[in-house]
């Protein structure tokens, strides 16, 4: 087998694979504002696709009543294939692929006679009327093309496109299902871009996406309107690649059923597995590359009615808008700076000014004042966060275990587990991949890896607990701590990190209740 074929093979498998899962969110559940815009566009979406279905349905039956007579006149009347003007008419609808046009050209140059006799009968009177016929026919055709929303507001097909139209086919689908797996996977993608560039920024790239997306298409049209935003979401997962690449994506498996994906969320069923983006979105990429590769091999513009193009072309239309943002700064130098003042609008004054110290570059002017407050502020959480800011800058990372303890015990006081957990995060990523020293409130570290078993997440829960148990090795928290990532990393099915913890727990001499729990894990792992 050669590499081309091994390539192919490869692809097949990876199509199989990812068509198995389907995006829902990401790892990043908590955000600063409320994702308004994200929320505004799958709703314009859901409201054009239910406001013009009664019109659509309609027209869509009579394009395919002409459609069909078309198709019946070309089957009943071959011959016309002779006439240049017909070949090019059932070309424009799609009934007549330019492989087909090819093969009779082919036939008729090889047979002189059989040419010869074609232009003869394109000279009769029958052949008159059914040009007759058939332009009535295509007329219907055309006339009921060129009124159908999809034509009008898609993008046009032959070229024949308006400019409004680069825009307003991202909000036109096909179909429910269309629509409700474009949205979902937008979703996953969307809000945490939108907390991170704003809501201006994020709307003014979503539309360009969209447009962005149409590059290929424009410069080769194909014969049937574009409708769906999958165009603009392909570019939103470009830019989530390059903006948040170790962000984990939230996958759902979906075995090919719709039922599946309702019941996850009116029952609150879990089939989700995390996965890194770059992994994810890479091969959603090179999927997407491959299969329109093939198609063009094909002769065909659509794969099984999917426009690939316009996902690599938005892909890496988004890619490249987020690398302009990376490289220029200007997410960091601009809009963060920007959003920050909008989000922190309920600050106090004093947070407000060591905020505005800290942005001058005074960055101990603006850890003392933020110091001062909190000592007579404790529990004021944008206080936390400023002074967050300012060790982070500083690399202060005793003080950042310190000031992340303050805001992770607050989430716990206010019941927010979620915000602790992210909390728990943003410290973690605060550290050098390869020194990572996390030093919180044992009762309060112990408290994340429950909270992370709570919601499935057994792996990272009993990696937490390993930590945990090595930064408070003397704590009496450390033997529960060490029973629990052992039972968490056995419903992870590592049963290798699930003795290692079980171990570290008999090391440290539990009362005999929780030894025999522990024993009782321990011969699970060997069995």
């Amino acid at each position: 087998m050669n590499l081309v074929a091994i390539y192919f093979l490869f692809i097949l498998l990876l199509s199989i694979l990812l068509s198995a899962f389907i995006p829902i969110g990401n790892e990043q559940d908590t955000v600063r504002r409320l994702p308004v815009i994200t929320f505004a566009i799958i709703g314009v979406n859901a409201l054009i696709f239910f406001a013009t279905l009664p019109f659509v349905l309609s027209q869509q039956e009579e394009l395919q009543n002409t459609g069909g007579s078309l198709l019946e006149f070309r089957i009943d009347h071959p011959q016309m294939l002779a006439d240049a003007d017909v070949q090019n008419k059932l070309k424009s609808t799609g009934l007549l692929s330019e492989r087909e046009i090819t093969a009779f050209r082919e036939e008729l140059a090889a047979d002189p006679g059989l040419e010869r006799d074609y232009r003869v009968w394109l000279a009769s009177s029958e052949a008159t009327t059914l040009r007759a016929d058939f332009a009535e026919k295509y007329t219907a055709y055309q006339k009921a093309r060129d009124s159908a929303i999809w034509v009008q507001y898609g993008l046009a097909p032959h070229g024949d496109w308006k400019l409004h139209q680069l825009i307003t086919y991202a909000f036109l689908h096909g179909g429910f299902s269309h629509l409700f797996f474009n949205m979902l996977c937008f979703f996953a993608v969307a809000y945490i871009l939108e907390d991170l560039w704003g809501r201006g920024v994020f709307l003014g790239f979503y539309l360009l996406a969209a447009a962005g997306a149409c590059i290929i298409d424009l410069i080769q049209p194909g014969s049937v309107p574009v409708i769906g935003a999958s165009g603009a979401i392909s570019a939103v997962m470009g830019a989530f690649l390059i903006r948040l690449p170790r962000t984990k994506l939230k996958l759902m498996f979906w075995p090919f059923s719709l039922l599946r994906v309702v019941l996850h969320f009116l029952l609150g069923r879990s089939w989700t597995v995390l996965v890194p983006g770059y992994l994810y979105l890479a091969a959603f990429f090179l999927v997407n590359v491959t299969a329109w590769y093939v198609t063009q091999k094909a002769g065909s513009q659509r794969g099984g009615g999917t426009a690939f193009s316009v996902h690599v072309s938005g892909f890496v239309f988004g890619a490249v808008f987020a690398l302009g943002l990376k490289m220029t700064k200007l997410e960091e130098k601009v809009i963060n700076p920007k959003l920050e003042a909008k989000v922190s609008f309920a600050a106090s004054p004093v947070v407000t000014n060591a905020l505005e110290l800290f942005d001058r570059g005074d960055h101990s002017g603006a850890e003392q004042m933020l110091r001062t407050h909190l000592a007579t502020n404790p529990t004021d959480v944008n206080a936390l966060l400023a002074v967050i800011q300012v060790y982070e800058r500083m690399q202060n990372y005793d003080q950042l275990n310190s000031m992340y303890g303050q805001l992770i015990r607050q989430h716990f006081a206010n019941n927010d587990k979620e915000a602790a957990l992210y909390a728990y995060d943003n410290l973690l990523a605060c550290f050098p991949e390869n020194r990572v020293e996390v030093r919180l409130p044992p009762r309060d570290w112990l408290s994340i890896c429950r909270y992370l078993t709570e919601v499935n997440m057994n792996r990272e829960a009993a990696i937490e607990c390993e930590r945990l148990v090595k930064a408070c090795s003397d704590e009496p928290m450390a033997v529960r701590a060490a029973m629990l990532g052992g039972e968490a990393a056995l419903n992870a099915q590592d049963d290798k990190l699930a003795m290692r913890l079980f171990k570290m727990a008999l090391d440290r001499h539990p009362n005999p209740p929780l030894a025999l729990r522990i024993e009782a894990g321990m011969q699970k792992c060997r069995v």
